[in-house]
């Protein structure tokens, strides 16, 4: 039998409570990357099928789709309830008290905001998208997003995960969503801070708020100014941005150049109020996995594979909707390739060089960052026509 000396003991006793032992997670739960938006499975009220749900960290109210109603067990409180989106504010039906199970660990004491979400387009493999939830789920743990690897980790409370990562003050804005301090230059040469929303539910990469763009009179430096809609909540009206660019965002450590950003328009709702000056959208949260602690307002960024990837520019100038079952294009930016090459709002998309597509997020995803001749398969008027676009910058 080897024998061991007392000081090898000692020393690998030292050495475990230095490095302590690995955090045990609660629970990880898988999720889906599509385009611009995470998907997770969930249960409603002990519900036999399992929904898809949009997780998304800018979601302060847990959402449900009016057409829910129909297949889960919840029951409508006789009051309504406002709720606010990033561009307006809306009414809605509520439900207390409910539950959700996700991959087996359950959350209780759920309000449930019930709106029509008809207006969503449709998540993985043309699934209807049946809510979205992100505070509700993350408010009570350590929690651990990887955006690289598609999964979320919910730690104790009071539980330390990755300690050599840089740790940012975060705020709760409207108590609920994560906010953090940042810098940003402007094209014009502008450097300004900045609070910004992490808000993984937003397709772009970056958005200041009507608000923020008139006290610092930054829209009548934009060089070229594009409109683009913006649908902001459930079943909120739509708004009109400006696009633009940043020369540089600073976050913590990190450093962007060239970032395209989002100036709302918005007269209500979260893009307008003082107390925010902004959001960074899914294009610059994928680049991270995340560790958020609500109750000690801290976050931690980890750099993953994607943190070079080129930013997602709209090369075609084209925006994407579902309407029944169908991918349809609802709006076509002036002066972009492919309002110069004939492509209109309404014409229904077919096939992108002759491949066909479940959702607005897969011919999305076909389409970002990609210079080459695109060759679009359209329905107008019952007719079939074929649109090539050149992609470029146009903005």
């Amino acid at each position: 039998m080897k024998t061991v000396s007392f000081i090898s003991v000692v020393f690998l006793l030292l050495s475990l409570a230095v490095k302590g032992n690995p955090a045990q997670s609660l629970v990880r739960i898988p999720f889906t990357s599509s385009g611009a938006h995470t998907y997770i499975k969930a249960r409603i009220n002990n519900s036999a099928k399992e929904y898809c749900f949009v997780f998304d960290t800018g979601a302060g109210s847990t959402v449900l789709d009016t057409q829910l109603l129909k297949e889960v067990d919840v029951e409508v409180a006789p009051e309504k309830e406002k709720m606010q989106t990033s561009v307006n504010v809306v009414e809605t039906d509520i439900s207390n008290n409910n539950s959700i199970e996700i991959n087996g660990f359950k959350l209780n004491g759920i309000k449930l905001y019930i709106e029509d979400l008809s207006r969503l387009n449709t998540g993985p493999n043309g699934e209807k998208v049946a809510g979205a939830i992100g505070y509700e789920l993350l408010k009570n743990y350590v929690s651990f997003i990887n955006y690289q690897d598609n999964y979320i980790e919910l730690y104790a409370p009071g539980t330390t995960i990755y300690s050599n990562a840089e740790v940012l003050p975060i705020f709760l804005y409207e108590d609920q969503l994560p906010a953090f301090r940042a810098t940003i230059t402007t094209e014009s040469g502008q450097a300004l801070p900045v609070n910004l929303i992490f808000d993984s539910g937003a397709g772009f990469t970056a958005s200041l708020s009507s608000n923020f763009i008139k006290k610092h009179s930054l829209e009548q430096n934009l060089k070229t100014k594009v409109q683009v809609p913006v649908i902001g909540g459930a079943a909120s009206s739509a708004s009109f941005n400006y696009l633009s660019s940043l020369s540089q965002l600073n976050i913590g450590s990190f450093q962007f150049a060239q970032v395209p950003v989002n100036f709302s328009t918005s007269t209500s709702g979260a893009m307008s109020q003082e107390t925010i000056d902004g959001v960074i959208g899914m294009d610059l949260v994928k680049r991270f996995n995340v560790v958020f602690d609500y109750t000690n307002k801290t976050m931690k960024l980890i750099a993953n594979e994607n943190i070079n990837v080129p930013f997602n520019f709209n090369l075609t100038g084209l925006s994407f909707r579902t309407k029944d079952n169908q991918i349809v294009i609802s709006n076509v930016m002036n002066d972009s390739p492919a309002a110069k090459a004939g492509i209109t709002a309404g014409d229904i998309v077919v096939a992108v060089d002759e491949k066909e597509f479940s959702g607005v997020d897969a011919v999305k995803s076909y389409l970002t960052g990609s210079y080459s001749k695109k060759n679009f398969e359209l329905k107008r008027n019952g007719a079939t026509i074929v649109i090539t676009v050149q992609p470029q910058k146009f903005y």
